[in-house]
């Protein structure tokens, strides 16, 4: 069941809401960006994000290079803290445009739901998203 929750980077520079379904899974991936920051996301479809506060503060990260088309990928972080708190992507199978929103950057999911939630892996490593890597355990 989709649920609103709010979110902010850790200084509360940036803050936004973001309704996303936990029972979808949180999402490990071993792509060099989530595997270096540690990031567990879950999708969000790209209406279903909203920046409250401290939009003029965000900073936004591509890498370069990059296997992904541009405008593909862009990662949100606050210049503050360091928090990184948003993606955006594109990918087909995700039905085009979607967010990928840290639920370490959620403030009001208990620990309850995130415990609740299944564990997604993603072979982002080899560009196989909707896969899961042969090896999951480090993560």
């Amino acid at each position: 069941m989709k649920k609103t929750y709010h979110g902010s980077c850790h200084c509360g520079a940036v803050s936004f809401e973001a309704e996303i379904d936990l029972a979808e899974g949180i999402r490990k991936c071993n792509c060099s960006f989530c595997w270096k920051l540690g990031y567990r996301k879950s999708f969000a479809a790209y209406e279903a994000v909203r920046v409250t506060d401290g939009r003029d503060r965000m900073r936004e990260y591509k890498a370069t290079p990059s296997n992904w088309p541009e405008g593909d990928i862009n990662h949100y972080m606050c210049p503050n803290c360091g928090a990184n708190f948003l993606s955006r992507g594109y990918l087909d199978f995700m039905g085009g445009n979607f967010w990928a929103v840290n639920v370490a950057c959620l403030d009001d999911v208990t620990e309850e739901e995130l415990a609740a939630a299944p564990i997604v892996y993603e072979d982002g490593k080899r560009d196989r998203q909707d896969q899961a890597p042969d090896i999951t355990g480090y993560l």
